[in-house]
């Protein structure tokens, strides 16, 4: 073989380090194929899991508005095998409100604060600039018109968040399904207001949402107005 041949041939060592840089370019490949192709089906999953969640949590609602809520914690479990996903499961836990929450801080959770709601602050912020005496008038903080709002006010709250008591649950629903060698899930929580499930024989009324006794007094408060109006119209 001349010189001139020899320089155009590849070495043995050559050819295997060509050959482990192919190998390692082409495991690379394949492990980012792999790892595209597992990240795709954890999003589907993840997909039908809060498409499944979202189903669930608006039948559950439903059937609670009709039912109502029972005088202790529910818990339930299940799987979607009727909607074609036997292998995802649910688990419902329905809470009640902690029983040494007092009325006024549970209506102060809901309208955003962290504390008891003060009946004294919430009538000021009611009556606005007439409470704090503005525009130059009577300051109402200080008569006794102000102690009465505020009295009625402090009444009306502590009722109010004893029905909330009764009528407020905590919603934790918990879907999970397998995913390879792990069980992922996650947890939706809410809170729903049933304050007037639906009656027996399926008739909730005009106003499915308001309390019997609010819509006998609002029904009470209509007809005397309406009387009321009669009688002007008829007075000679």
């Amino acid at each position: 073989m001349s010189p001139s041949r020899r320089e155009r041939a590849f070495t043995l060592l050559e050819v295997m380090v060509a050959l482990g840089l192919l190998a390692a370019a082409l495991m690379a490949t394949a492990d980012l194929a792999g790892s595209a192709l597992r990240n795709h089906e954890r999003a589907r999953d993840l997909d039908v899991a809060v498409l499944l969640a979202r189903g669930r949590m608006a039948a559950l609602e439903e059937r609670y508005e009709d039912s109502g809520f029972k005088d202790h914690d529910e818990e339930e479990s299940g799987d979607f095998s009727q909607d074609g996903r036997p292998d995802v499961r649910w688990r419902l836990q329905v809470l009640r409100p902690a029983p040494d929450l007092s009325a006024d801080q549970l209506i102060g959770m809901l309208v955003g604060g962290t504390g008891a709601v003060d009946a004294g602050d919430l009538a000021k912020k009611l009556l606005g600039s007439q409470a704090a005496g503005g525009s130059g008038g009577p300051t109402v903080d200080a008569g006794p018109a102000m102690a009465m709002f505020t009295t009625l006010l402090q009444a009306r709250l502590t009722a109010f968040g004893e029905v909330l008591k009764q009528s407020l649950r905590e919603m934790r629903l918990t879907v999970s399904w397998p995913s390879g060698a792990e069980t992922r899930s996650f947890t939706v929580t809410t809170h729903l207001v049933v304050l007037n499930p639906k009656a027996p024989g399926g008739a909730r009324g005009d106003s499915p949402d308001v309390p019997p006794s609010m819509a006998a007094a609002s029904a009470a408060a209509a007809a005397q107005r309406a009387a009321a109006a009669a009688a002007q119209r008829i007075k000679p």
